[in-house]
């Protein structure tokens, strides 16, 4: 049995593959926001509900696009998968065998966090710093709900919208303030206001929010890149809720973006 891991933030996705594909999903991980016990705990689960023994592990995970993230991932799995073949790779990686296969692109990742790099079929070149959510991830779902939070605190939207707000949070200003200060898992906290986003999108306003955020991450995170010769492709979340936006603002670059959900169908089929 092969396993092909999609890790984000705020979610993992477990293929089982063999006589037949079986997925779980369970709660997210990154290396950069959390400690590794948590991966542990998940691998240890999925372990139990494994069929047959499993011969390798590829790991496609959010954090895990320098060597020492990898390797702390990879310990960790060891740990669990003691016979099995384990690799692992960054999620922008698997955000672009999905994307492009073999072929070259700018692959993209907007969900929880967010990065791009350029890919030339085989493995990626060049890639814009992301910083994580605390200094960039910039358009990310943490990002638009630190947007969000931060004009609601300073009361820089409309009263409908503020009043709105708080009756999805069900909570108050300082409690929300703590509870963001004080969660094992910020940027999945921030991300979870999304929602909210999604749901008053007509709201010019709020709108302006994902516009802006769109905006900022093509500057801190594509136009770095220099390359509008090659395809633009995004996985994640956030670039499928907000899609319609985001092919506004990259069609006037001059891209025509391709957008998936997610990279693990994709991948599923490339280690097939």
């Amino acid at each position: 049995m092969k396993i092909i891991v999609e890790a984000g933030g705020t979610k993992c996705k477990w293929g089982l593959t063999g006589n037949r594909t079986r997925t779980i999903e369970t709660i997210g991980f990154n290396p950069n926001c959390g400690h590794t016990d948590g991966l542990l705990g998940i691998a240890q689960a999925i372990a139990e509900v494994a069929e047959n023994e499993v011969e390798s592990v590829l790991y496609f995970g959010a954090g895990c696009g320098n060597q020492q993230n990898q390797e702390l991932v990879r310990a960790s799995l060891c740990k669990v998968f003691a016979n099995a073949e384990i690799k692992v790779c960054s999620d922008l990686e698997g955000a672009a065998i999905a994307l492009f296969g073999h072929r070259q692109g700018i692959a993209a990742i907007l969900g929880t966090g967010a990065s791009a790099g350029v890919y030339n079929g085989n493995e990626m070149l060049l890639q814009a710093p992301s910083l994580g959510y605390l200094l960039g991830d910039e358009g990310s779902g943490a990002y638009l709900g630190k947007m969000l939070i931060q004009k609601v605190l300073r009361n820089e939207l409309a009263e409908d919208i503020c009043r709105k707000f708080w009756n999805f949070a069900k909570s108050t200003p300082s409690a929300l303030i703590h509870n963001i200060y004080m969660s094992a898992s910020p940027n999945s906290l921030l991300a979870s206001y999304v929602p909210f986003i999604s749901e008053n999108i007509d709201n010019e306003q709020i709108k302006a929010i994902v516009a802006n955020g769109i905006a900022d991450f093509d500057q801190k995170h594509i136009k770095i890149l220099n390359r509008t010769d090659l395809p633009l492709g995004f996985v994640g979340g956030i670039a499928y809720q907000f899609s319609d936006l985001l092919k506004q603002h990259f069609n006037n670059q001059g891209f025509d973006i391709k957008i998936l959900k997610d990279a693990y169908s994709e991948l599923i089929k490339s280690a097939n």
